[in-house]
């Protein structure tokens, strides 16, 4: 291996490990001790790839909160078609739950409502970066959902706006559900609620 693989394959290590504590245990009752020592690293390599716990924290919410498989996730083509797209969207979400089981995680849902919790008292402007991150996924499903209406597959007389905040709705409230229940992620039960507001709106 060569440096670069080295640091690159650390830093990748230290990100599991820091989605898997901050996502359990929280951000103040995870120490740099704690991370360091899940990896058996010397002291100091925190400081060296991210400045701080703090600094490693906002790189974690970085690569799995706002990295996390959302519509916009979904590649354009299958952008349109409205099934194609949340058929394809759910199989994603299963995919990106199975890997960080894999890497430790073991309530997917909880993890990415801790980081969020976290975030909003440690990072400034992640409340506004948040809004930007929710306002492009309802941009992507307006986008799907006006397709589908162009191509005859949706009734023309639904506003796109109005069934893209109804799928966003089921994609936080499925993540709460399945945290408060204890559900790795009821992708199942996600697809079938896309799939009765479908039937609704279909030709």
């Amino acid at each position: 291996m060569t440096q670069k693989e080295i640091r690159e394959q650390t830093q990748k290590l230290l990100l599991q490990t820091g989605v898997k504590l901050f996502g359990t245990k929280g951000y103040d009752a995870t120490s740099i001790v704690d991370i360091e020592a899940e990896l058996n690293l010397t002291r100091g390599a925190i400081a060296y790839y991210y400045k701080s716990k703090l600094g490693m924290f906002e790189a974690t919410v970085n690569k799995y909160y706002f990295g996390r498989v959302m519509p916009s996730s979904v590649p354009a083509e299958y952008q349109n078609s409205l099934k194609t797209f949340y058929v394809k969207y759910v199989s994603m979400l299963e995919e990106e739950c199975l890997a960080l089981i894999n890497d430790g995680v073991r309530n997917v849902a909880g993890t990415f409502l801790n980081l969020e919790t976290d975030a909003l008292r440690s990072l400034p402007n992640f409340r506004e970066k948040c809004v930007e991150f929710n306002d492009r996924q309802i941009s992507v499903l307006e986008l799907v959902i006006g397709r589908s209406i162009n191509n005859g597959e949706i009734k023309s007389g639904i506003i796109p706006s109005v069934i893209a905040e109804m799928f966003m709705n089921l994609v936080i409230g499925q993540a709460y559900r399945s945290n408060v229940e204890g559900f790795l992620y009821c992708s199942d039960g996600l697809l079938r609620q896309f799939n009765s507001i479908y039937r609704l709106i279909s030709i």
